[in-house]
């Protein structure tokens, strides 16, 4: 028995001594995994730094940056136009290098926002040659918006019927629209889409997207006229 004790207290010495190994291993293997897995993903984070963005997201974010123009003033716009219209042209130049590399369904949003860009900048150009007439642009907001044409009383319980009635005229009366016509159309819109943006946080949600749904309606509509109005001028031609 004597004998056994001194044995049994090494080999208890021993497991103890293994276990404690065993259990900073494990944590040295955690810990080296974490470190692992950490720069990994800056090495990840690194890579799509450099590399920069993907076709699709220059796509996405060229829509959402023309969306961004196209909603502000013309008195904004036409003091910066310059710096606007280099950067509109740079957006589309990028995605034109990248354009093999979008879908299909993406190739042909790239064609449609393509056409809507050009039909914006040549909008613009034409406007800094000839600014609107404030006389005009008063009767068309008085025919567009009817009773909410004083836009400082638009407030957000309201303001969806102020883009209900204007998408009304437009649906209504688009089809006698010159192009000059659709210049101060173009305005009252634009001027709308303003006081959306500093009522944006009252909104409630419903309010939020059937507004969205109107927008996207009145640009469908806007584009179909600008490409009515281009196939006219080269038949005249």
């Amino acid at each position: 028995m004597d004998t056994l004790k001194p044995t049994l207290r090494y080999t208890a010495i021993l497991c103890l001594s293994f276990a404690l190994w065993s259990c900073e291993s494990r944590r040295e293997v955690e810990t080296t995994e974490e470190i692992t897995v950490d720069t990994a993903e800056s090495e990840d984070t690194a890579r799509v730094i450099k590399t920069g963005n993907t076709a699709e997201d220059e796509l996405e974010e060229f829509r959402a940056w023309l969306n961004r123009q196209t909603e502000r003033g013309d008195t904004a716009i036409r003091s910066e136009w310059p710096q606007v219209r280099e950067e509109l042209r740079e957006r589309n130049t990028r995605l034109e290098q990248k354009f093999d590399s979008l879908s299909e369904q993406s190739k042909e949003e790239f064609k449609t926002l393509q056409s809507r860009y050009e039909r914006w900048e040549d909008r613009q150009e034409r406007r800094q040659q000839q600014p609107l007439d404030p006389a005009k642009v008063n009767q068309w907001q008085d025919q567009l918006l009817d009773e909410y044409d004083n836009l400082n009383n638009i407030q957000p319980e309201n303001i969806r019927e102020a883009y209900l009635t204007f998408m009304g005229e437009v649906r209504a009366k688009r089809r006698n629209w010159s192009q000059d016509d659709w210049d101060y159309v173009d305005y009252v819109y634009s001027q709308l889409n303003q006081r959306r943006r500093q009522l944006e946080g009252q909104l409630r949600t419903s309010d939020r997207l059937k507004i969205r749904t109107l927008q996207a309606e009145y640009l469908a509509l806007e584009g179909s006229a600008d490409t009515m109005d281009m196939l006219q001028g080269n038949t005249e031609r």
